[in-house]
């Protein structure tokens, strides 16, 4: 579904974001995308999406060259930007005018999301606030049937109940022909949810790997006291969590804020971990 090979990129004549970056992601996969604000996250959203051009590279997605925005392509994928904008008509005048560039367009699936989101079908969409805003281009992008999702910070305002119904809402319309990628810093918005995660820092994606594959090389236990011989330690209020290899157990879990924190400050032991296995983006 994507493939990207030595992609490189910036912006004008500042230093790269991107230096020879390598990802393969196959259909049937929600993936959260995680690093720290200015690492890239919303770039590679809109590499995929044909928003933003190589410098030099392979970028091919669903087929397609991105950058060359053939109707075919843009037919099948589907961005929720951070920063949302919509046209002052009621969520049917939006169906009917944007609804035809989505050839699986379903109807009966948008008017359901919409119920289940609370969304006012007779309000016009800039009088909703940012967090409907937000819920109505989710609905209208689940809704397209695109193989395709990208998502850009979409739990940023977004209420407890929201984050829930964002949740369900993902997990009843997911398919093994469609793929979610979610970019965000509200990581524990993502537990439970994905099922695999990428790390992008330093100009290159650190990390791709299954949450399943993770289990089996680390494990996560809380501890009274930080060990020196751990990979990562994260203190709380409850004692230290501590990251060591091998598999992981009920005891706790390896949430993406200490993925995090393990892959950013110590990738040379991730991708000893992990290079057997091929399931790593690190680079040296």
């Amino acid at each position: 579904m994507i493939d990207l090979k030595g992609l490189n990129f910036r912006y004008g004549r500042v230093r790269p974001l991107f230096q020879d970056v390598d990802l393969t992601l196959p259909s049937g996969t929600i993936c959260g995308v995680v690093g720290a604000n200015g690492a890239g996250k919303s770039t590679l959203l809109k590499l995929l999406a044909g928003l933003n051009f190589p410098e030099q590279g392979r970028c091919e997605v669903l087929g397609y060259t991105p950058s060359e925005r053939r109707p075919a392509f843009l037919a099948d994928i589907f961005l929720l930007p951070e920063e949302v904008y919509v046209a002052p008509v009621t969520p049917a005048i939006y169906a009917r005018r944007y609804g035809s560039f989505y050839p699986r367009f379903d109807q009966a699936t948008f008017d359901q999301l919409l119920a289940d989101f609370a969304l006012s079908a007779d309000r016009k969409l800039t009088e909703y606030s940012y967090g409907e805003k937000k819920k109505f281009l989710l609905a209208f992008g689940i809704a397209t049937h695109a193989r395709l999702l990208l998502m850009d910070e979409p739990t940023n305002g977004l209420d407890i109940p929201g984050k829930s119904q964002f949740r369900r809402a993902l997990i009843n319309h997911f398919a093994p022909e469609r793929s979610f990628l979610i970019s965000t810093h509200h990581m524990h918005d993502l537990q439970g949810l994905i099922d695999s995660v990428m790390i992008i820092a330093e100009g290159s994606i650190l990390l791709h790997a299954t949450l399943d594959a993770l289990a089996t090389r680390l494990q996560v236990r809380l501890e009274p006291e930080a060990p020196e011989d751990a990979l990562y330690v994260q203190q709380t209020l409850e004692g230290f969590r501590v990251v060591r290899e091998g598999s992981s157990d009920a005891e706790a879990d390896l949430d993406l804020e200490l993925l995090l924190g393990l892959v950013t400050s110590d990738s040379a032991s991730v991708r000893r971990l992990f290079s057997d296995a091929g399931l790593s983006g690190i680079r040296s």
